[in-house]
């Protein structure tokens, strides 16, 4: 049996400020430039990350794509102690492995049960890093209680 080698897919990666741009540029007319475009969808993103962290909002997305905020999860110790996770930065302190303690874990969330996303169910949030760790930095400055 011989196999045909496989053509390449109608999407090749992943898209990003570049290619968000080309598609404004090709369906409004606009005066903006790139170095603009940017400076604006960088100060919407942080003022996004700003209202879910410190004022523990639900953001609604547009287009009706769901909604995202920061949930409050108690942490689970029936798993088997291989899953658990390490805090990494006390075991290098004191040369033996330590596991998180603390009762709950927050995570950034997307609710995507009434969003009009097909096949919902083979897409995943995961916040950039910086984001991700806002939310323990803040947590340890500030009282906040996110959802759960």
């Amino acid at each position: 049996m011989i196999f045909k080698k496989r053509g390449k897919g109608k999407y090749t990666g992943c898209y990003g400020i570049k290619s968000i741009y080309k598609f404004y540029k090709k369906t409004y007319n606009s005066n903006i430039e790139y170095k603009q475009f940017v400076e604006i969808i960088k100060s919407c993103n942080e003022e996004l990350i700003r209202v879910i962290t410190e004022e523990a909002e639900i953001v609604e997305l547009p287009y009706r794509l769901g909604k995202v905020q920061v949930s409050k999860f108690e942490r689970s110790y029936n798993q088997p102690k291989n899953k658990w996770k390490i805090d990494w930065k006390r075991s290098n302190e004191l040369g033996i492995r330590v596991y998180h303690d603390q009762p709950f874990i927050y995570k950034w969330t997307w609710k995507k049960h009434h969003s009009i996303v097909k096949n919902k169910t083979g897409y995943k949030f995961i916040a950039a890093r910086d984001s991700a760790r806002t939310v323990p930095r803040l947590l340890a400055t500030k009282q906040y209680d996110y959802f759960k």
